[in-house]
């Protein structure tokens, strides 16, 4: 007998979406998380510009860099939001790809 591997179509598009599954759930436990970040950060600035002049020049150094930090994480939830949109995309296709299977080969 040929040492040739079978191709499983069905275990192929089970383990191509439980990957792209798995993708997404990270992505979107990530995007969590910097949400969360993203509103204390504003929380944290907001605060900060309360308080009188001379304390705000004191600090001036920390509110730059949190702005900065800020600033850092809109750039990284603009790009997860667009990781997440492919992802998505990709899990559809799959599904659709693997639905497709199924009717044809019920056939």
């Amino acid at each position: 007998m040929p040492d040739i591997p079978f191709f499983d179509a069905v275990g192929f598009f089970s383990n191509k979406i439980h990957g792209v599954e798995q993708q997404l759930i990270a992505k979107k436990a990530e995007r969590e998380i910097l949400q969360a970040n993203q509103a204390s950060l504003e929380q944290t600035l907001a605060t900060l510009a309360l308080l009188p002049p001379e304390h705000q020049k004191a600090i001036q150094q920390e509110v730059a860099s949190l702005k900065e930090v800020l600033h850092s994480t809109e750039r990284a939830l603009t790009s997860l939001e667009s990781d997440i949109e492919m992802l998505t995309a990709k899990l559809n296709a799959l599904q659709a790809a693997r639905e497709m299977l199924h009717v044809e080969g019920s056939s």
